[in-house]
């Protein structure tokens, strides 16, 4: 996590993934969640990052798996939430590749089994950064979800209260 260096001195536009988080490919969880360093290499020359004014977050496209941030999140949240929520979002680009429905309506979002997968992935990550119970639930809550969903949402991701 230490040798990411974020740019958020990007302006809206497009890039490349390494252009706004420099060492990114270098992290073990990718070469995890992609299996070899061809398929990782694959991703990360032909997913492209659009960094906009109109997105709070990041979310990736279901048509063409092109990973979308916000210009205010990039420039204003926190190192580990911007890397986080990375992580989660190249889950989702593996997942669109495998021809999945990153947006199935047939589930509410905290049980949608792309998002699942997704959120388990960073849950995982948080843990092995050392991010404690509370910071990792604080990281689980989008203002989109309810009280209910968020516990619901740990549940599914299997953080249980220490």
């Amino acid at each position: 996590m230490n040798t990411i260096k974020i740019n958020r001195e990007i302006n809206p536009g497009t890039y490349e993934i390494e252009d706004i988080f420099d060492g990114l490919k270098k992290v073990e969880i990718l070469q995890k969640i992609f299996g070899s360093i061809t398929e990782l290499d694959d991703v990360f020359s032909k997913t492209k990052v659009i960094v906009d004014t109109s997105s709070h977050y990041m979310h990736v496209k279901n048509e063409d798996a092109i990973i979308v941030i916000g210009l205010n999140h990039l420039k204003n949240s926190d190192k580990i939430t911007l890397y986080l929520d990375i992580v989660h979002e190249l889950v989702h680009v593996k997942q669109q590749r495998r021809g999945l429905d990153l947006y199935d309506k047939s589930y509410s979002y905290v049980d949608r089994p792309t998002e699942i997968e997704a959120y388990i992935v960073a849950v995982e990550e948080a843990k092995r950064l050392g991010m404690q119970y509370h910071e990792i639930i604080d990281y689980l809550q989008v203002e989109w979800i309810t009280p209910d969903e968020h516990q619901r949402l740990a549940t599914h991701v299997g953080l249980e209260k220490p």
